[in-house]
């Protein structure tokens, strides 16, 4: 049988009542976190506003989903393109370690628009959820470790184009054949392009609403009877081998209905690369622990992955000196600065940072800071994402090293630290509009999904 095959039967078959309640709660968390990384992708970044006022332009008037950010209703298609990218665009969207790719942001709001457009209950949300992150995150494992990165593609842009027609089909409740055939026209649609590493471009933040969009449409022709590419994925011309240099097949399916890559999707609590969290999370707590004066800091040494050095330490000089939030959150350099100056490292403090201008101890701190790839953490990433801060304070060095970010299956964010998340990323929501988000939330399988959204449409 197929991969597609595989999948399709996974989408149409899996039951709510058989998913542990570690997973039902887990989506719960998640779900909330996308939400909020919507509404912040609008309110703190300059791109949200060009693409929800050009996806007007485009959409006419067209109503059936919610754009969470501002309450309007747009064509599902639309409005999960708005969402999606939103979602994606300050880099604080939940992270699959082992598959390297930010899967949440396409698959909940593909999730969200769906279950708007065929008036799915909280069940129906929580279990398309499931499906969408089992299949991502399966996909950008079976691309292998970089192996797609390496060949100038983003997974996150890519792997959920066809979880998103499996979310799609089973809330319209489509045959396999046809959830087949989606898959076979999706494999003409993943895109996702890493030119955008050049110059900071938006591109980057469109790739999940680009999937989400594409996903409807695939959905929408395979339903009138579009016959899409057979083997889309293992076939000779097929994903795995366009995609990557060394794609292991085997993972597409591996444990799928027995195992579940959704728990391992971790939410971010810094608003910076996921490479830089490490090195946030050991520096914080070092600091808030001594308090120690950062002049007496003479030197800084971040030990990264191979892949970590490549997008937050070269070249070292531009990490040294970011121009934009996004040099920012792609500099491990900025990110061990914040953590010493700051203490905490939220979307209102590291944009606060930027705003008001770095201190002369802020730009020192970068300077004397050198970011080195390390063989040992090399030898246990992408199953763990290690790092290791060295700073030379009085002349003793201190060591600081760790395994396991915040955020991860073993040191789990609470459903409270994630609302204070979404507090964070939704500055002019309503305080009484979010609690009635987050009740909605808490008892989600016993909700529509009306009751989930109506909170948000009464901000537009």
């Amino acid at each position: 049988m197929d991969i597609a095959r595989q999948y399709a039967k996974y989408a149409t078959n899996l039951d709510y009542n058989d998913l542990p309640e570690e997973v039902i709660l887990h989506v719960k968390k998640a779900i909330l976190d996308i939400m909020g990384n919507d509404i912040g992708g609008y309110e703190w970044m300059e791109s949200g506003p060009s693409i929800v006022d050009g996806i007007r332009v485009i959409n006419r008037g067209n109503g059936g989903a919610t754009v969470l950010a501002t309450g309007e209703s747009m064509a599902p298609e639309w409005a999960s393109f708005a969402n999606a990218s939103m979602a994606h665009s300050l880099d604080y969207d939940n992270h699959h370690a082992k598959g390297v790719i930010h899967a949440g942001g396409s698959v909940v709001n593909c999730a969200l628009a769906a279950a708007e457009e065929n008036n799915s209950g909280g069940k129906e949300l929580i279990v398309s959820v499931v499906i969408g992150y089992e299949i991502a995150c399966r996909l950008a494992m079976a691309l292998g470790p970089h192996s797609s990165h390496e060949m100038g593609f983003h997974p996150t842009g890519t792997c959920a184009t066809f979880s998103g027609s499996a979310i799609i089909g089973r809330n319209r409740k489509m045959s396999e054949d046809e959830i087949v055939n989606a898959m076979g026209l999706n494999g003409s649609q993943a895109a996702g392009s890493m030119q955008y590493v050049v110059n900071g471009a938006w591109n980057k933040r469109t790739h999940p609403g680009i999937n989400t969009h594409s996903s409807f449409i695939a959905a929408t022709l395979a339903q009138s009877g579009f016959i899409g590419a057979a083997e889309v994925f293992e076939g000779k011309q097929g994903f795995l081998q366009g995609y990557a240099l060394r794609p292991l097949p085997e993972n597409a399916t591996k444990t799928l209905g027995k195992s579940y890559e959704t728990l391992e999707n971790a939410i971010k609590p810094f608003p910076l690369c996921r490479y830089n969290h490490q090195t946030l999370d050991l520096v914080i707590d070092y600091q808030k622990e001594n308090n120690i004066d950062t002049k007496k800091i003479s030197s800084i040494t971040i030990d990264m992955p191979k892949y970590g050095v490549q997008l937050c330490g070269s070249p070292i000089e531009q990490k040294r000196n970011p121009q934009s939030p996004v040099d920012a959150q792609f500099s491990g350099c900025f990110a061990v600065a914040l953590a010493l100056t700051e203490q905490r490292a939220d979307m209102t403090t590291f944009t606060g940072a930027l705003d008001k201008g770095l201190s002369d101890e802020f730009k020192r701190l970068m300077s004397i800071t050198n970011i080195e790839q390390a063989d040992d953490l090399d030898a246990i990433h992408p199953e763990f994402w290690p790092g290791r801060v060295k700073m030379i304070i009085d002349g003793d060095e201190v060591e600081l090293y760790g395994k396991h970010m915040r955020g991860e299956r073993e040191r789990p964010m609470t459903i409270e630290e994630v609302q204070d998340k979404f507090r964070d990323l939704s500055p002019k929501h309503d305080e009484k509009n979010r609690k009635e988000v987050f009740d909605v939330i808490n008892n989600l399988e016993n909700a529509s999904i009306d009751d989930l959204l109506v909170p948000l449409r009464k901000n537009s």
